[in-house]
């Protein structure tokens, strides 16, 4: 079954928009919102074995048809650069001269060739070349490689730390533990998981932020701590911690809160995820033993 078209009030949605700082046209940001949303519905209803082709399908198709996407036109921007070094600097302590670094959907990869002056050996995985940018010429310990989604092509115990940001989001629920599950294999014993989502709480963060309370367009599934740490859990990882401001916290204390926080209005809970700072996103370390 398609998505069904459905009407805008133009006015009520250019205002929202400014609101929100976005200064594309209404009818382009509609526009994004129809295909995402349709393709979303696409994905949800796939069976495994298409959604190995889709998501490489799906996200060359959204980033050709829509140039003036916010990850295309803001790659270059103080504002992106400085959101580059902060979470740089927050990840800096656990980065070793003799790490082996893999970044799961490294987009641009501007964070990947940050990484690789500081560790011996950064690899990026993406399922499209349509975001990258051109390395430094001086870089010689970085590797692309483009995959399914599915399969990660590495062998076991290969890394000391895969990082992934504004990942697991875009998964399908069922392909998130077998996500987790690849993690894993990857890593050496020792070896960590930095993985960073969007928080549910102060969501939805795609493009239906415009248009709907919960997550409709390539977020299929957007995560609070618990929900993220019970995944990971059943992917293997025995120790896990939150990442906030640089520095590790119990992720115990968090969840409680998100329990305190679950059952208020969506309006109050997105407020007080906001103002919090702590629930704008949720930054996981999982650690394999």
């Amino acid at each position: 079954m398609e998505a069904q078209h459905t009407p805008y009030n133009r006015a009520q949605l250019e205002q929202r928009l400014r609101a929100y700082g976005e200064k594309r046209p209404v009818e382009s940001v509609i526009a994004q919102y129809e295909y995402e949303r349709a393709m979303a519905h696409r994905l949800r209803h796939a069976t495994r074995e298409e959604r190995r082709s889709l998501y490489s399908e799906v996200y060359n198709a959204l980033f050709q048809h829509f140039p003036d996407h916010s990850e295309l036109t803001r790659r270059d921007t103080a504002e992106r650069r400085a959101r580059l070094r902060r979470r740089f600097e927050y990840i800096r302590p656990l980065l070793k001269p003799d790490s082996v670094f893999l970044e799961i959907g490294a987009g641009d990869c501007l964070f990947a060739y940050q990484v690789a002056q500081l560790v011996r050996k950064v690899y990026a995985l993406e399922v499209s070349a349509e975001k990258v940018a051109t390395p430094p010429p001086e870089l010689s310990n970085f590797e692309l490689v483009l995959f399914d989604g599915f399969h990660f092509p590495f062998p076991d115990a290969t890394f000391d730390i895969a990082f992934s940001n504004q990942v697991l989001e875009h998964l399908h629920p069922e392909d998130a533990l077998e996500h987790l599950q690849q993690v894993y294999r990857l890593l050496k014993p020792g070896g960590c998981y930095i993985c960073i989502v969007p928080h549910r709480f102060a969501g939805p963060h795609d493009i239906s932020r415009y248009f709907t309370e919960e997550a409709t367009g390539l977020h299929l599934k957007e995560y609070a701590y618990y929900e993220l740490a019970a995944r990971f859990r059943q992917a293997g990882f025995s120790k896990m911690q939150a990442l906030i401001k640089g520095r590790l916290i119990p992720i115990g204390c968090l969840t409680v809160l998100e329990r305190l926080l679950e059952p208020c209005p969506y309006p109050v809970r997105k407020r007080l995820a906001i103002s919090s700072r702590i629930f704008c996103s949720v930054n996981l370390i999982g650690r394999k033993v």
